[in-house]
């Protein structure tokens, strides 16, 4: 088992692929192993770290930032004793690489998105990182790569392929909420950045048509983004402002979200979406679309802990919606399933494959 590694993401302040990495630094320092993690932007932490893993988080900001992040990330590699060196995300591998310039640090990368998807809300920067990183190859410098699903694996080389695993997301088990076994609030949850993948636009349109059946029930969308403007005028044509909330980014969404009547999903693309995960972890009845890159697919099946729904398809969500308000016994069924995620995803199982596989 590997003694020394070192972690590196941009922020732990939100995102599903930061939050990820917060509980496997964790996680395997509570296994005994030496944890740094680097962190390049000075954002405030939210995600709670093990107080075993040794944090080194960078202060620059301006225009020659993401230079001085890459001399300070080569810096913290040379000085370090660790063997094995994991970047999440396109941007961060690209910065790691350019960091281990002569060092020869063995690289774990890991996929954490739709490698497929078109990324035009992207930053220059990231767009510039995926081109890089998928387009031209860099991911195949990673002496081990880790991909969530089968269908993100299947999208690189036979020669890629052949040094990767596929491990999925952690559930913070330890933090999550048991199942709420009493009477759920007529509530609708989701949440997500508020971007054109997550198609939140799509959800609200199916809620302003649920809402006119179902007048009790109310949504909330947590998270932040460039759409959230766009959403809160699409909310106020429906005149659903009484009913629809975006209370923005909330680091303890499990408790948020843990009585709710239904958790959904309307993404076009997701790696593997945490909160659809935590949500099935409390037995929140569940509706998620079955979108790339099969993260949904693995994890939920119609009729046995969730419902799982064409991308981008209205009537099908209505339905969907619709079923969950009026059948209890259903509701009741799949979220005493939807909650066996527990022990399959348990935090400890899953830092235990990363270790195994370093």
């Amino acid at each position: 088992m590997i003694k020394s590694v070192i972690f590196v993401t941009g922020s732990l302040a939100d995102g599903g692929a930061e939050k990820v990495m917060s509980i496997l630094a964790s996680g395997c320092a509570e296994f005994g192993a030496d944890v740094t993690l680097v962190v390049l932007r000075p954002k405030k932490m939210v995600y709670p770290v093990s107080d075993k893993v040794k944090i080194v988080q960078f202060t620059d900001k301006g225009k020659l930032a993401i230079i001085k992040r890459i001399k300070k990330l080569h810096q913290v590699l040379e000085e370090s004793t660790a063997e094995v060196v994991i970047p999440f995300l396109p941007i961060i591998s690209l910065y790691t690489v350019l960091a281990n310039i002569g060092l020869k640090k063995k690289l774990v990368m890991s996929e954490r998105a739709d490698p497929r998807a078109k990324l035009n809300y992207l930053p220059w920067k990231d767009k510039i990182a995926n081109f890089f990183m998928r387009k031209c190859g860099l991911y195949s410098l990673a002496d081990w790569i880790v991909f969530q699903t089968p269908d993100a694996q299947s999208y690189y080389s036979k020669k890629i392929q052949k040094k990767s695993s596929i491990i999925p997301n952690p559930l913070d088990i330890a933090n999550l909420p048991e199942r709420y076994t009493g009477e759920r609030e007529k509530h609708i949850v989701a949440a997500g950045r508020f971007s054109e993948e997550k198609n939140f636009a799509l959800l609200i349109d199916g809620f302003a048509s649920f809402h006119e059946n179902f007048p009790e029930y109310t949504l909330t969308i947590y998270g932040e983004g460039p759409l959230r403007k766009d959403y809160e005028v699409q909310v106020q044509k429906c005149g659903l402002e009484k009913y629809v909330k975006f209370p923005g980014f909330v680091s303890n969404l499990p408790e948020k979200i843990n009585k709710a009547a239904m958790y959904i999903s309307t993404s076009n693309h997701e790696g593997i979406s945490n909160s659809m995960l935590e949500a099935l972890g409390m037995g929140v009845p569940t509706i998620v679309t079955d979108c790339p890159v099969g993260g949904s697919k693995m994890f939920v099946s119609t009729g046995e802990n969730g419902i799982l729904i064409p991308m981008d398809n209205r009537d099908e969500l209505i339905s969907a919606m619709k079923l969950m308000a009026t059948n209890d016994e259903y509701v009741k069924h799949i979220s005493n399933n939807a909650v066996k995620i527990r022990e399959w995803l348990a935090a400890p199982n899953i830092c235990r494959k990363w270790l195994q596989l370093l």
